[in-house]
């Protein structure tokens, strides 16, 4: 889930790369620049946003409605090309074209053929962002005094996006490994038997004349014959084993030995 919206979260910065400014207010609306035109600068383009009344499409050239203007235009009627070039005939700093119709929809404004005629920069506005700068331009009955720049954060191109959206999963699921690794290991060592507790345990010399009723005469663990005068190591639970053997297994393999065999020692009538 959380991957999800880390990827989501992602592709709206790679889809949203600009922004205006209302000077008045602080207040930012988030836009999209168009793919043909020049860029937005990082100081941006400060000018007076206003729909024109002649044409609100940009479909035809319109008489300039203040110095420093900045078009604000209705998606429809004519192509993003076509409303550019016109508002740029009618004297604007640049053009923001907004979608009325369609909530939540992000474009970006192609162009075909050759457009190394359009000097102004241009961007696309949703439908909230359009509506809400339309209603302020009419609200005050005046042109808006406003900021169009690029947002840096937004800037990062597509393999940047991708490398932090492949590498992000991998780098915690590689310290996830390491600290299974690590509780592993513990878990492990505590299973294990320490060196000071091996050296308290007591050391006998088998000798077959005094052995017990029903004592083993070899060792479970390599399975050989007690020769005369070994040393065994005697465990809490009275069982003994060649002390080679049983030192390397309590230290490399369990805290206990399992003593398999013991049920098949010789009964003697």
């Amino acid at each position: 889930m959380r991957f999800c919206c880390l990827l989501v979260l992602l592709l709206t910065a790679m889809t949203v790369k600009a922004s205006i400014r209302i000077a008045t207010t602080n207040l930012t609306y988030v836009d999209h620049p168009a793919a043909f035109g020049p860029r937005l600068s990082d100081t941006g383009i400060a000018g007076l946003l206003a729909e024109p009344e002649q044409d609100p499409t940009g479909c035809s050239i319109v008489e300039k409605p203040c110095e420093r203007w900045i078009a604000l235009l209705r998606r429809g009627g004519c192509s993003f090309i076509t409303k550019v070039r016109n508002m740029q005939a009618s004297g604007a700093l640049a053009v923001a074209v907004g979608d009325p119709e369609h909530p939540g929809r992000w474009i970006t404004m192609y162009a075909p053929g050759n457009t190394m005629d359009v000097r102004v920069p241009s961007v696309f506005l949703s439908q909230h962002e359009y509506k809400a700068l339309l209603s302020l331009t009419q609200l005050v009955n005046a042109p808006l005094q406003v900021t169009l720049q690029a947002n840096n954060f937004f800037s990062w191109p597509l393999i940047d996006i991708l490398a932090i959206v492949i590498v992000s999963p991998a780098v915690m699921l590689f310290f996830v490994f390491v600290s299974w690794q690590i509780r592993r290991r513990q878990q492990r060592l505590k299973e294990l038997a320490p060196f000071a507790m091996l050296s308290r345990l007591s050391i006998k010399k088998f000798n077959r004349e005094k052995m017990q009723e029903n004592e083993r005469e070899e060792c479970a663990i390599c399975l050989e014959d007690y020769e005369e005068y070994d040393e065994l190591r005697v465990l809490p639970c009275r069982h003994d084993f060649h002390a080679s053997c049983v030192d390397a297994w309590l230290t490399t393999q369990k805290k206990f030995v399992s003593n398999n065999n013991n049920n098949n020692a010789t009964r003697k009538d």
